[in-house]
């Protein structure tokens, strides 16, 4: 058995020694030589296995290239791999290996300056010429292009390089991460009517949104934000809703910091977008009970680690809260539903069109897997989830709360909502000649009042009075609100 040190050593033997014996030349080269596709495999392994914390959550893109350079100089410093040219064109140098392994995971074509800019949101080709990006909720064409199908392919590859799948004919989509961390799906040239690739790149903030900064964005005013604070700290569960890309992911981890410090936490996602880890300095120890599970797809064989088994797994690790990133299948809404009947409270995310289609949504779903009446299924559903927020993205780009409504239970199959905030559209600001959008022109606006059962709640839980009394009272139609943070909750209870 050849070990790494023997093989290195033979490499290094055979390049000193060009006029030795052809059999041995030949056994080496068999057993010691690679491809450049087989060094820069090797290469991205070891980035992904040596990476510290400090390189994962760097947010800087030229020093993350840095840092990938010096672990691309350790990885050929160390193995000294004997890699041979394309055409069998010699050997490379080790300092040419160098070069050409950071060309390949450190370069992006096109879209090297779309993934380094912090402004850019998302990145979509449709084919080799066809590139467009999502910056502050708009989408834009992209003027820089792949050189042609061959060129976009290995960009992909080098996409999806640190992620253990590879996009081939036999698998023809993929899911994925690149060496940032963002999210990539690529699809193959096979099953497009043109023969060409596609690929999606959603990056993710490293720095989370602040609650002062989606006040200012008017994204919720600053009454509605203390309404969102009391939700978590008085155990009610709830369900963000909305359109794919409207910001649940973002407002929900608002949400999840106003939970008290050491109460349990189990989130489950795929993949992990929230960054819930609460330090008591910037490297320091961590200070909050939250553990995070990252799910497979449930048509990945290669693990039994899908959102239904994990959600039924973490029911058995003593959580306080249960969070599943997204409910899609019937037996994943047919779970949580069970958390929440075995004394968990849950949040989570749902793709509906408003807070009574979202209820309609988990009944739907939930029968599916289940021989239960849908008047006693809708009962329990509206029994466990206390509250629904809603958010868009509109047609200016903003995003938006558009409603924060309670759950009251149920009357037969019809679920009794108490609309508290609403966002009300008035008019919409254009360009003159194009009639491009400018801004969507509306108010959030005040509707309705916390019912007596959640006040009684919101008092158990340790909430004084003071901190909802504005919600208790029927709204006046003077009543504005106003959008200026005041940073005067306290962080406990």
């Amino acid at each position: 058995m050849f070990d790494r040190g023997k093989v290195s050593e033979l490499q290094q033997k055979v390049m000193r020694d060009k006029e030795g014996n052809d059999f041995v030349a030949e056994y080496v080269n068999k057993h010691t030589m690679i491809t450049f596709e087989e060094a820069l495999e090797l290469c991205q392994k070891y980035i992904n296995k040596v990476a510290t914390n400090a390189f994962r959550k760097e947010n800087s893109p030229e020093r993350k290239r840095e840092l990938t350079k010096s672990y691309i100089f350790e990885f050929v410093d160390i193995e000294k791999p004997v890699v041979q040219k394309p055409g069998n064109k010699g050997f490379y140098s080790l300092v040419e290996l160098k070069n050409a392994l950071i060309d390949e995971i450190t370069h992006y074509g096109p879209i090297t300056k779309a993934m380094e800019d912090p402004s850019i949101d998302e990145i979509r080709a449709n084919g080799p010429d066809q590139i467009f990006i999502e910056s502050g909720g708009k989408s834009l064409r992209w003027k820089q292009k792949f050189s042609d199908r061959e060129h976009m392919e290995r960009i992909i590859s080098k996409l999806i390089g640190v992620s253990k799948v590879r996009l081939t004919p036999r698998v023809p989509m993929v899911n994925a991460r690149t060496i940032e961390g963002y999210r990539v799906n690529a699809t193959h040239a096979d099953i497009s009517p043109y023969d060409v690739p596609a690929f999606v790149i959603r990056k993710f903030h490293k720095k989370s949104i602040t609650p002062e900064i989606m006040i200012q964005n008017e994204c919720f005013s600053a009454n509605m934000f203390k309404l969102l604070t009391l939700i978590p700290k008085a155990n009610l569960s709830w369900i963000t809703v909305g359109p794919t890309g409207s910001g649940k992911t973002t407002l929900n981890e608002i949400l999840i910091k106003e939970i008290d410090p050491m109460t349990r936490i189990i989130t489950i996602e795929n993949p992990s977008e929230m960054r819930l880890l609460r330090r008591d300095s910037e490297y320091g120890e961590v200070i909050n009970d939250v553990l995070q599970y990252e799910c497979v797809p449930d048509d990945d064989d290669s693990s039994p680690a899908t959102m239904e088994n994990l959600l039924i797994n973490s029911m058995r690790q003593s959580p306080h809260w249960i969070g599943p990133g997204e409910l899609r299948t019937p037996g994943e809404f047919a779970t949580a539903l069970r958390a929440a009947q075995t004394g968990h409270y849950f949040f989570t995310t749902l793709h509906a069109e408003g807070d009574e289609e979202a209820i309609y949504r988990f009944l739907t779903a939930y029968l599916m897997a289940s021989n239960e009446p849908a008047e006693l299924a809708l009962r329990n559903i509206c029994s466990a989830v206390k509250f629904i927020i809603y958010q868009e993205k509109l047609a200016d780009g903003t995003r938006k709360v558009t409603s924060i409504s309670e759950v009251l239970g149920s009357e037969g199959l019809k679920p009794k909502i108490n609309p508290i905030y609403k966002f009300i559209c008035e008019d919409v600001e254009e360009e003159k000649d194009t009639h491009r959008v400018i801004k969507i022109i509306g108010k959030h606006k005040r509707v309705g009042m916390l019912s007596e059962k959640t006040q009684q709640m919101m008092l158990k839980a340790g909430i004084k009075r003071s901190r909802f009394d504005f919600l208790t009272v029927a709204p006046s139609d003077d009543e504005k609100e106003v959008y200026v943070f005041e940073d005067k909750h306290p962080n406990n209870y």
